[in-house]
């Protein structure tokens, strides 16, 4: 969908609220402004903690999610829609109404599952609801290797479990992290029809909070720009690279992905931010 006059492309955006600011809804707002578009974040969780994966959540309630939504979706213009975490299977099944009845928008979503909490009532049936309920609606699915292998139940090899994926109606699926057994860091996209493509890296960045976030937005925002996913893939993943080259230590013992990293002008040179060599 292409944005009204000088308008930029409006992205719809499901996640949590990282207290940390460094991921969640914040990360997704920086994500989609450093990109030329503008974020309408809609707060499906509130987490205590930033930047732990053992942090008590509270998942909003379904019936505040598709007011803010609908709110959103009828008296905007969105390009695309990004779906991160959604804290419930109610709000799966709130997620799943809203993208039936906006089937015409192209959907990126990531399952954020390193903040699941398979205890919690309200979340235990959380990967089965999104296998089920939202990627058969996706345009471009984004997974950690770890991530597609507990949504789609299979754990034999890396294309058997994006031809799971894909058989649920996902027309594009990225795996980030393939390259275990290669010499590269190495992602991985597949289309319903096999393997479209490698992307594999000399060196990696350090360890970030809120890379897979930005991976995610990037892709939502280079598709509401080109309308070819494939193109969006390729150049979030390579937006996604600068980011996290550039990263910084906010704080939390980690670092940060640096989203306006073009803009910082202590940088003289993406070039020149200095990498690492694979450690995984």
């Amino acid at each position: 969908m292409e944005s009204i006059g000088n308008n930029p492309p409006i992205i719809l955006t499901f996640a949590a609220l990282d207290p940390s600011g460094t991921g969640g809804l914040q990360a997704d707002i920086e994500t989609a402004a450093s990109l030329g578009c503008h974020c309408a974040p809609v707060a499906t969780t509130l987490v205590a903690e930033g930047v732990n994966s053992n942090a008590e959540s509270h998942a909003v309630s379904s019936t505040l999610l598709i007011s803010q939504a609908r709110s959103v979706l009828e008296n905007m213009n969105v390009a695309t829609i990004k779906l991160g975490f959604l804290g419930s299977v109610a709000n799966v099944e709130a997620v799943h109404t809203i993208l039936r009845d906006y089937a015409s928008i192209p959907v990126v979503a990531h399952p954020t599952l390193y903040i699941w909490d398979k205890m919690d009532e309200q979340q235990s049936g959380l990967a089965d609801a999104l296998f089920t309920l939202i990627f058969p609606l996706v345009k471009v699915g984004i997974f950690s290797v770890y991530e597609a292998r507990v949504v789609s139940r299979q754990s034999d090899t890396i294309a058997t479990t994006a031809q799971a994926i894909a058989g649920t109606g996902c027309e594009y699926t990225l795996i980030t992290g393939t390259g275990e057994d290669q010499p590269n860091f190495r992602n991985s996209s597949y289309s319903q029809k096999g393997l479209v493509e490698h992307y594999n890296w000399e060196q990696e960045p350090p360890t970030c909070h809120g890379t897979s976030t930005t991976l995610t937005m990037s892709t939502a925002a280079y598709l509401a720009h080109s309308g070819d996913p494939l193109v969006a893939i390729q150049q979030a993943q390579n937006f996604t690279w600068q980011t996290i080259r550039a990263a910084r230590p906010l704080g939390y013992a980690t670092h940060t992905p640096h989203r306006f990293f073009w803009a910082d002008k202590n940088i003289e040179s993406c070039d020149k931010i200095p990498t690492k060599t694979k450690n995984h």
